[in-house]
């Protein structure tokens, strides 16, 4: 059932289309950047001090999840806002909060990646510590922000936007070229699913030459790429299970 939010005193959610379940779909993606961004100041940590080969490719992939999440953000304030705020007056503060939010983490991501390449150089214990402090406030954030949106945001957005309407996100969204190696992405999504709904929501999202694609091959690729990115530690505290699919 979708709830309708608490009035700021404007007038009530404007007629549209019959309610959906479709923010589901973006719950999922949610979950992939709570990952991410929780492992990703641990990344940074774990890499030896003087260790530029570990911190070279700990830091392509700290760029590709920086990149990943200004593109799903861009897409939520082309997409959402203005729509939100045209038919759901009444949740013109939740939309204000939403825009608001995406701009403290958007610039928090960017004073982050402006640090990542000089640490990347040299892997030095100092540059390491300031990074992953960034990167910690960026989960902060992130993980506050995520919450709002789905308890705040999601459910009038179900309310409002049809499935057709849905549909074009989807499209817009795939026409971004992915940040990550699309099999390492792929992983890396199948793995911040719970583990009881994994194989369904395989079977149930993913069309079946994907699916015979990541079991041939995809998989293994996945696989190399967080053992390489990963350290013991990290592998220990985040470990990589879609090779269960």
């Amino acid at each position: 059932m979708t709830t309708r939010l608490p009035s700021t005193g404007a007038s009530e959610i404007a007629a549209g289309p019959a309610a959906t379940c479709r923010s589901d779909e973006v719950v999922v993606i949610h979950r992939l950047f709570r990952r991410l961004f929780a492992e990703a100041p641990d990344l940074v940590r774990d890499v030896a001090p003087g260790d530029t080969a570990h911190a070279r490719y700990v830091a392509k992939h700290l760029h590709g999840i920086i990149a990943l999440l200004h593109v799903h953000h861009r897409t939520e304030d082309e997409y959402f806002w203005d729509v939100m705020g045209e038919r759901a007056p009444a949740c013109g503060m939740h939309v204000a909060l939403m825009r608001r939010q995406h701009g403290v983490v958007s610039d928090r991501l960017d004073v982050a990646d402006a640090v990542v390449d000089r640490w990347a150089r040299t892997a030095d214990d100092a540059l390491a510590d300031r990074l992953a402090g960034d990167l910690d406030e960026i989960d902060r954030l992130l993980v506050e922000h995520l919450a709002d949106e789905e308890r705040e945001a999601f459910p009038v957005l179900d309310a409002i936007l049809s499935d057709a309407e849905w549909d074009d996100i989807h499209k817009h969204a795939r026409r971004h070229k992915p940040p990550l190696p699309i099999f390492v992405l792929l992983g890396l999504m199948i793995d911040s699913v719970p583990e009881s709904e994994r194989d369904a929501w395989f079977e149930k999202e993913l069309p079946a030459p994907i699916r015979v694609a990541y079991r041939m091959v995809g998989r293994r690729q996945y696989e190399r790429a967080i053992r390489r990115l990963r350290t013991d530690r990290t592998r220990a505290a985040v470990p990589a299970t879609a090779s269960a699919v």
